[in-house]
């Protein structure tokens, strides 16, 4: 045996260790994780996987809620908790977020996503009508989803909503690099590296979410541990690579909804402009949002001066009251 041999060897053996290691580390957290942080809801099959849903609180119509890109339906904070003590709410983590099991044969675009919700929405007997609302991309989802069953929804709330026109080569270019990376974070994750880095608070994404997080209230503070454990598992990643890499899918699927009739609609968008962007981006981006009004000839355009982007957590209230608007309306119509 050769001395290169003699050096080979042994180093592969240690890296297979480390592998099983890794491997097993990985599987052992993922159960603890699983029993620390149960679901709040209920998980419905809905064909060989299934959705988690959580609703909570009585009346009618039932308001139907769908996070942003990547995002669990935690990240609505506050806001559902609120909703419950005037109406029946329900919020639900798409394929392979939060709670729910992954569809990895499917690509994540907003017709899989609305594909999904709709079959949940029957499986778990959550009968219409339905206030829809949804934030960033979850907004892409929920207009799809209101031009596809118009005789189920009676009132649509996009919060600070994605745009199929918000899109530049520069930003398409940033979206592949970050789905790349994405894929980067589901590998080392299956071997453990990503919990190991995070827990030793050496996670830059994770670190960013935690101060950002600060700032809100006690209660919201809390859902930090629960998220962080959603981050450290592949299918999270896959998923979050999926959305993204089929975000131009999603916004030309929504290419042909340009009405939504009469249908009552509330554009809730961010007033105050997030750090990282430019200011030519901020006023594109309020234009798109007026633009959504034109979606229907009964809507409403209210802007969250003091929010970026993350309106539900930043002016948590504005979503409530619009969602309580639509139902004052909706009842007043019915008369």
């Amino acid at each position: 045996m050769t001395i290169t041999e003699n050096l080979i060897l042994p180093g592969l053996g240690i890296a297979a260790i480390g592998l099983f290691a890794g491997i097993f580390y990985q599987a052992v957290s993922e159960a603890i994780d699983r029993r620390r942080y149960p679901p709040q809801g209920e998980l419905v099959d809905i064909g060989g996987f299934c959705l988690h849903i959580n609703c909570m609180g009585q009346g009618t119509p039932t308001v139907v809620m769908d996070a942003g890109g990547s995002a669990p339906s935690i990240t609505w904070g506050l806001v559902p908790s609120e909703i419950a003590k005037f109406t029946r709410v329900c919020t639900y983590d798409r394929a392979g977020l939060g709670w729910s099991d992954p569809n990895p044969r499917i690509s994540r675009t907003s017709q899989q996503s609305v594909d999904e919700l709709h079959l949940l929405l029957t499986k778990a007997r959550i009968n219409p009508p339905y206030i829809l609302v949804g934030h960033s991309l979850g907004g892409v989802n929920m207009r799809l989803y209101a031009s596809q069953y118009p005789e189920d929804v009676v009132g649509l709330v996009l919060v600070d909503s994605s745009h199929e026109n918000q899109m530049t080569s520069e930003m398409w270019r940033r979206i592949k690099m970050q789905s790349w990376l994405y894929q980067v974070l589901r590998v080392v994750s299956q071997v453990g590296v990503l919990r190991l880095i995070g827990e030793m608070n050496l996670l830059p994404i994770l670190e960013d979410i935690k101060r950002e997080i600060q700032k809100y209230p006690l209660a919201v503070q809390t859902l930090f541990d629960t998220y962080k454990s959603f981050c450290y598992r592949p299918d999270y990643w896959a998923t979050a690579s999926s959305e993204l890499a089929n975000i131009k899918k999603s916004f030309e699927e929504l290419q042909s909804v340009t009405s939504l009739g009469s249908l009552p609609l509330i554009v809730l968008s961010q007033g105050s402009k997030d750090s990282k962007m430019s200011d030519e981006r901020f006023q594109k981006w309020a234009s798109l949002q007026l633009d959504l009004t034109k979606l229907s000839s009964n809507s409403q355009h209210i802007i969250a001066e003091n929010s970026g982007h993350l309106v539900p957590l930043d002016q948590p209230e504005l979503v409530i009251s619009a969602v309580h608007q639509l139902i004052k309306k909706i009842k007043q119509t019915n008369l």
